[in-house]
């Protein structure tokens, strides 16, 4: 899926996101969605096919889910916002109407199938791993969501003189929007603390 956002042309903005070892999750904003912003969320999942978890955790830290070369990442959120909207001519002014923000959103998130076959502790150790790879990818899902709330906001709010400053305004305001996001999305990153490697040490090791 591509990534991005766009009006017009399409601008991409990729965002890689990789492992925390502890994060607590953030919720969607209260309010629900109107007709404006509409969500379309999934999750995909790739195959961890190793047998321990040891196997699993060296498999995860040489993990690049965007390919060779990327960072390094345990999962991946992709997201797309295209905005569609008509001006109005309401006396000697334009206003935008009809504004619809379709906001498209990829997590891929791992799958251990040999856990149910491992012995207590690993199960333990992989569920708290995939738990924490979930929260994060959730919480950039969430940044993706509030702020193309907030970009629906800002461009029902614009009103021009004429309906080509509209329209250049309305591009401006979403070029400026997805600069702003894909910065929100790498300072998570940078904030989250410990998400370079997986490091668990189970029962009897040293």
């Amino acid at each position: 899926m591509e990534s991005g956002l766009g009006a017009g042309p399409l601008v991409l903005f990729v965002l890689l996101a990789v492992y925390p070892l502890s994060l607590s999750a953030q919720g969607i904003s209260e309010g629900g969605d109107s007709d404006v912003v509409q969500i379309e969320f999934i999750e995909v999942y790739y195959t961890l096919q190793d047998t321990t978890l040891t196997e699993v955790i060296a498999r995860l830290n040489r993990t690049r889910l965007a390919g060779a070369g990327g960072e390094m990442s345990q999962g991946l959120t992709e997201y797309y916002i295209q905005p569609s909207w008509r001006p109005l001519v309401v006396g000697r002014r334009c206003r935008v109407s009809h504004l619809t923000l379709r906001v498209q959103i990829r997590v891929t998130l791992p799958t251990w199938p040999s856990e149910t076959d491992r012995p207590p502790e690993e199960r333990a150790s992989w569920q708290t791993i995939e738990g924490a790879i979930r929260s994060h990818e959730h919480q950039h899902r969430d940044l993706t969501i509030n702020a193309a709330r907030a970009l629906a906001d800002d461009l029902n709010a614009l009103e021009t003189p004429g309906c080509r400053a509209l329209r250049q305004a309305f591009s401006g305001k979403v070029a400026l929007a997805g600069e702003r996001l894909d910065e929100i999305h790498a300072q998570f990153d940078r904030d989250t603390p410990e998400r370079l490697s997986i490091a668990v040490k189970l029962p009897g090791e040293a």
